[in-house]
């Protein structure tokens, strides 16, 4: 039996096809970027063309590949791959080229504000993961890539944000309906230059269009987590709010597990005993439902191409 929000797809075989996109969801320091990274060395090294992004708020995207990046995709080495890590600064400032003056149009025909509510909003809570979702479906519609890997942020606030973006939809609708009760007396009181309703209408569309791509059978996630109670609870309750919003979920990486035989110390020996016992509770909650896959406390640090290929071996059947 399969999951329902499950589906399966071979990313070494989508070359010409539409551009899949496969994100990784996780709590802090699980090794998302690690798993990001070597997916798109590896899927770069079968000859795919593939954007890797950041857009964690911590990003650590440059140490592992060596490269120094920015918000703009650099190559690199060579591969048929670009990366680009996308921190709070840059959101900010990509927000407002892109929205900017679109949301002073708007709220300016309601309010005596000048730009300077530009800024105010683009400090918004939830900006930074709004404006995730509108560059992942660009670059998705741009047809450069034939896979786009997205390192996401930190699992708790990017699932709250998705709720947002299903009542930004609703609420943008209400807000259509307001502005043509009040249309004739706003446009006696001034002029724009845009119809700020077209606006209103444009960014509906957009939302739409960003949760039909979540939905969609392009759009597939992979959840990381460490063998522990905490990330046991929290990984289950990630794919059942995914589910909620029907986005696919490929598979379950637990990692950093210390295994029993590795070192005779008494400590480690306990630990691996504890990582035992999640891994195995891991299974069986979701066996018949999703792969789950394992990777072993490294003596190797994950950092360049090489070692992040080696990564992959241990994931790579189920992308």
């Amino acid at each position: 039996m399969q999951h329902p929000n499950v589906y399966d797809f071979h990313l070494d075989r989508v070359i010409g096809e539409l551009t899949r996109i496969v994100s990784f969801w996780g709590k802090g320091g699980v090794g998302k970027t690690t798993c990001s990274s070597s997916a798109a060395v590896w899927l770069a090294n079968r000859g795919l063309k593939v954007l890797l992004v950041s857009s964690d708020q911590a990003p650590s995207l440059s140490d592992i590949l060596g490269l120094k990046l920015s918000s703009q995709p650099k190559a690199v080495n060579g591969l048929p791959l670009w990366a680009a890590e996308i921190d709070e600064d840059s959101v900010i400032k990509l927000w407002k080229q892109r929205f900017g003056e679109e949301v002073y149009e708007v709220v300016s025909s309601f309010l005596p504000v000048d730009q300077e509510i530009i800024d105010y909003i683009a400090g918004a809570p939830g900006i930074g993961f709004q404006f995730m979702l509108w560059y992942i479906l660009k670059e998705k519609n741009s047809g450069e890539y034939d896979c786009i890997i997205w390192d996401t942020a930190p699992a708790g606030g990017s699932l709250s944000l998705l709720k947002i973006e299903h009542q930004l939809y609703t609420h943008l609708g209400d807000a259509a309906k307001l502005y043509m009760k009040v249309k004739s007396t706003l446009e006696r009181i001034r002029r724009k230059k845009r119809d700020p309703l077209r606006l209103i209408s444009r960014w509906r569309k957009l939302a739409e269009d960003v949760l039909k791509m979540l939905s969609s059978e392009d759009f597939k996630c992979y959840i990381v987590a460490i063998p522990e109670w905490l990330g046991y609870s929290q990984t289950i309750r990630i794919v059942e709010e995914l589910g909620r919003f029907k986005i696919k979920v490929g598979g379950i990486i637990v990692n950093q597990v210390f295994e029993r035989g590795e070192c005779s110390c008494k400590s480690w020996d306990k630990r691996a005993s504890i990582h035992a016992k999640y891994v195995e509770m891991f299974k069986k909650r979701f066996e018949g439902l999703l792969p789950v896959r394992t990777i072993p406390v490294l003596p190797v640090e994950i950092k360049g191409l090489n070692p992040l290929l080696e990564f992959a071996e241990y994931i790579k059947d189920i992308l």
